[in-house]
């Protein structure tokens, strides 16, 4: 082989090794491309597709939505909230909510109402003395053309106020490919709303004539001037009225929309679109209804779920915003909703088995201890010998005062946890 031909292949060598290390070089380095559906270069922020303000009104002047929204807030936040993490930022974290519980759950209730009702939220991190829950309507998401967060503007009152990212935690409960606000759920029961504000107007109206329903009056004879004297008449008459006429008249009643629409039917209706989109069985809402008991169980599991989900949601907003402000490391966890009753049964069946004690078990549900020989110690570690018909009685008359005393009392409990 010439000497040429073999620098050739020394130089192609080269080039192939550089030309490999450029390609993985730049492999690397490969950017975004999908692209948000937003407004490039917007500064003063996205606008929303939904009026917000009025569906808040919506919310607000509807019984059944007002009540389904209450119940999610309820069940979110009834149990309290763990933290778990290291034991300094753990002890941190803790001080500071004991200093400001109060302010602390209300904002608790603040974020989750407005995240049900919005499907997002946006929580203002650096304030006194605790997080504050920004108006919904009043704030925009500032994005570049690959939908990443710029900034937030907040437009109220014709004054502008613009955030930095890190100020901001913005929670979307219902995310929908690259939207900035999401996809509230809530917004897709305007019509229905709308439709049962009508109707109920209709039901007031036919209240407010006492049930009289209009009619025509048909004079089949008589002057212009007794035309006229029964036009008075009828103007001046009130709902109930009763008339004493003379002469060929035929009344015929006009009837009512309250009637032939058959109002109240349309109201159950609106009533059960409500409660399928919320996700709240009508039990939970006060409306009893014939329905077996599976069914109401299967009810009650979705609606568990349901709150599961928001839960996660709120959890990891308000971890975000405790690590922004604090500089820790943790999580916050909204303990998850239980039925009563199935809470109560896996302390019973915990205590059967071993695994807690009586008395472990009512301080969780919030009820006194008692003072008894077998309430501290776990059932399988009591001698066999021991186990005569006595103390078999008194296992079982404890356990059903449990169950008992447990549906007389659900508590409300904050619990911290660390690892």
């Amino acid at each position: 082989m010439s000497k040429e031909v073999f620098s050739e292949i020394i130089v192609f060598e080269n080039s192939s090794i550089c030309m490999r290390f450029f390609e993985n070089f730049f492999k690397s380095r490969k950017e975004e491309k999908g692209l948000a559906e937003t407004i490039h270069g917007w500064r003063w922020g996205e606008p929303k597709p939904l009026d917000q303000r009025q569906l808040l009104e919506l919310v607000e002047g509807n019984p059944d939505l007002r009540a389904a929204v209450e119940v999610l807030v309820n069940a979110s936040i009834v149990n309290g909230w763990m933290i778990i993490g290291e034991e300094d930022d753990v002890k941190k974290v803790e001080e500071w909510i004991n200093q400001n519980e109060n302010d602390f759950i209300m904002f608790l209730r603040n974020l989750v109402m407005s995240s049900v009702i919005f499907g997002e939220s946006y929580i203002e991190v650096y304030t006194t003395p605790v997080f504050k829950i920004l108006d919904t309507y009043t704030m925009e998401v500032i994005r570049d053309e690959h939908g990443r967060i710029k900034g937030y503007v907040q437009k109220i009152h014709g004054m502008e106020v613009l955030f930095k990212p890190e100020e901001i935690v913005h929670i979307v409960l219902h995310p929908l490919g690259t939207r900035a606000y999401g996809s509230p759920i809530i917004s897709s029961l305007r019509r229905v709303l709308e439709g049962q504000m009508h109707a109920e107007l209709l039901v007031r109206d036919a209240f407010m004539r006492k049930g009289v329903l209009s009619k025509v009056f048909i004079m089949k004879s008589g002057t212009e001037a007794d035309f006229e004297r029964l036009v008075k008449v009828a103007e001046q008459s009130k709902p109930g009225s009763s008339f004493i006429l003379k002469g060929d008249i035929n009344i015929q009643d006009l009837g009512h929309p309250f009637r032939e629409l058959q109002v109240l039917v349309i109201l159950n209706e609106y009533r059960q679109k409500i409660v399928t989109v919320t996700g709240v069985p009508e039990i939970m809402l006060g409306v009893t209804k014939a329905a077996t008991l599976e069914t109401s169980r299967n009810q009650i599991n979705a609606f568990t779920m349901k709150v599961k989900s928001i839960q996660q949601a709120i959890s990891a907003a308000v971890t975000e915003a405790l690590r922004r402000r604090h500089r820790v490391n943790l999580k916050f966890k909204l303990l998850e909703w239980t039925n009563p009753e199935q809470e109560t049964r896996i302390h019973v069946m915990r205590i059967q088995s071993g695994i807690e004690t009586i008395n472990e078990a009512r301080k969780a549900l919030g009820l006194k201890e008692v003072d008894h020989p077998i309430a501290d110690t776990p059932l399988p570690l009591i001698h066999p010998i021991d186990k005569n018909i006595l103390l078999e009685t008194d296992v079982r008359d404890m356990l059903t005062q449990l169950v008992e005393e447990s549906r007389q009392l659900i508590p409300e409990k904050s619990l911290q946890k660390k690892d």
